[in-house]
Parts: structure tokens; sequence; C-alpha cells
């Protein structure tokens, strides 16, 4: 049996996060200073966008993806599989390593910033042959329900996780902490799920492209899902409701988050 483990990739709840602010600030009654809750929006905003761009060589949902249609009598060309791009990338600005992301572990990032030394950019391609380079074996992003939620989508087998590898913003878990709603479960869009061998090796390159990458379980035989932390262990059920669905009704989530709805499936290679 492969001992893949199960990484994740970016901050879990984010767009929940950045919803919850907005509505908070329209509260009459609120806990927290209005220079925290824009010092925490401004904090949401700076993030590494992350963005999946599917090719035709992947398999969605165990199915193959349909291959791209063909154009003046040719086949489009496509890369192998799929590729990771970001926005709000921290780049070096000057000397020999301009244009270059900032790992995470870099020192005095505020002071560089401050500096001009540092500025938010783009990269195409995040991770060059990383399916092929690092057994990754399927890729799902996060979306409604958080990351409990993906984490029973997850197809491939069972495998086990800690509540306690599972990073979190400080903000999140503030806010959730004041709606008295689960941050496991909250709308999650901007991360992703990656069942792969390598683990170690491709953490510490997410880390060095400005990428927040934690390794949060392993997998193990038969098909059970267990959670085994600190505090106990227990078997991960089925949930199809997200925390905000909590505090909102369907219409005001559905003409605030175009996207909350929208199912998000798994590509396995």
């Amino acid at each position: 049996m492969r001992r893949e483990k199960i990484l994740l990739l970016g901050y879990p709840g984010q767009w929940g996060s950045q919803f919850l602010w907005k509505k908070i600030r329209e509260t009459k009654e609120c806990p927290f200073s209005k220079a925290f809750i824009e010092e925490e929006e401004e904090r949401l905003r700076r993030l590494p966008k992350l963005y999946l761009k599917e090719t035709a060589h992947g398999k969605l949902n165990g199915e193959a993806v349909k291959a791209l249609p063909e154009r003046g009598g040719q086949p489009q060309s496509c890369p192998e599989y799929p590729n990771l791009s970001a926005e709000n990338i921290l780049l070096f600005t000057e000397g020999e390593k301009k244009g270059q992301s900032i790992p995470l572990y870099e020192e005095d990032l505020q002071a560089k910033w401050n500096a001009g030394e540092l500025s938010l950019g783009s990269v195409e391609n995040l991770f060059p042959n990383w399916i092929s380079d690092f057994g990754i074996s399927e890729i799902l992003p996060l979306g409604r329900g958080g990351i409990l939620s993906a984490l029973w989508r997850l197809s491939g087998g069972g495998f086990s996780f800690s509540y306690e590898k599972i990073p979190f913003l400080q903000g999140t878990i503030e806010l959730c902490e004041h709606f008295q709603i689960s941050p496991y479960y909250l709308y999650s869009e901007n991360a992703y799920l990656l069942r792969l061998e390598e683990v170690e090796a491709f953490s510490e390159l997410a880390r060095e492209r400005g990428i927040v990458a934690s390794c949060i379980g392993i997998s193990e035989e038969g098909k059970k899902r267990i959670r085994r932390d600190a505090q106990g262990e227990s078997f991960l059920t089925k949930r199809e409701r997200d925390s905000l669905e909590e505090l909102f009704s369907k219409k005001e989530l559905e003409e605030s988050l175009p996207a909350f709805f929208r199912k998000e499936d798994s590509l396995v290679f």
C-alpha cells in the first residue's frame, strides 16, 4: 500500500471570513474595533489567490476530462497536467532575486515591504511537473462546507487526520467564536487538498513560493476516515451544511456569494 499523505494548500475559511467581516461591519453591536476589522480584511486581500487550470489529461470525478475541441483542423495544444497559478504572490523587486517569489520563512518581510523591496505579482505556473515529481494522485478544491466537507469528498480510500495540523488565520477563529459557528465547516475557496507521496519536498517548495502548505493526514488501509489528535479519535461523517448556512438564508448567500453552491470536483490522476 502506498503511504500517501494529505496536504492542505492555503488557509481554510478564507472566503467565509471575508463575507463575515463584511457582515460584522454592518452590525451596530460589534466587539471588534474598526482598525482591527480593516487590518484583518487587508490581510485577507493580500493572501495569494490560487487558480487551478484543468487540462485534458486529468480526470474529473474518476472520468476522463473531454478533449479540447479542434480549431482550424488541429487539436489545441495543452500541458499534460493542470497548472496551479497564483496572484498576490510576494516578489522581490530589485537585485539578483528580482521577480522571484518570497519564501514564507524570509526574515523582516514587513520591513522589506515598507522599504519597497517587495511587490505583489502573479506566477503562471507555480509548480512545473508537480503531478509526476511529487506523486500527486488527487487534487480537490475546497468550497462549501469547508475543510471537513472536502476531506469527506476525497477519493482514494481511508486516512487519518488531525485537527491540530489544520491552520486557520487568527481572524477566522475569532469570527467563528463571535458567531458561535465551526471554522471546520466554513466556506473555503482559495485552498486545496492534495493526495501525494513526496509531501515534505512539496511542502518545502510551496513555502519557497510563498504558499502555506500543511500535512494534515496520512492514508490508511480500508475506507474509514478518522480524526486522531490529542483530543481523541472520531470518525468523519458526511455533512451537507456550511457554517454560513446556520446564519444566513439561501437567498442571501446566493446573492452575496455567487459561487457558494457550486459543486467542487476533484481531479484524479
